[in-house]
């Protein structure tokens, strides 16, 4: 076996998303209940998940529709494939964005 083949079984083992390391400090950082809430970048929509938990609702937004086809449908959650900047006009309590200005 190869390093790389080694270094791909051990991660498929033990997922990690440097990504969702953020979402806890994150999380603490709001209130326990919000109206509205954004996450610009959503991916697969774990941070979304954890924000529908506490939120009326949850819009998520990510320009790959690859990814958005893996994320959790929730009933006060809606998936947005495009850029956020084209999203219509609303208001929201939190908006989140992780690991998307350096991409």
């Amino acid at each position: 076996m190869n390093v790389l083949s080694a270094i791909n079984q051990f991660n498929q083992a033990r997922p990690w998303s440097h990504n969702n390391h953020y979402h806890p400090r994150i999380l603490r950082q709001l209130p326990a209940r919000f109206g509205a809430a954004l996450d610009v970048g959503c991916g697969a929509g774990d941070l979304v998940r954890q924000l529908a938990a506490r939120a009326d609702s949850v819009v998520g937004v990510d320009a790959d529709p690859a990814i958005i086809a893996h994320a959790p449908q929730l009933p006060n959650v809606r998936y947005v494939t495009g850029d956020a900047l084209s999203l219509p006009d609303a208001r929201y309590d939190v908006i989140t964005c992780v690991a998307v200005l350096h991409h």
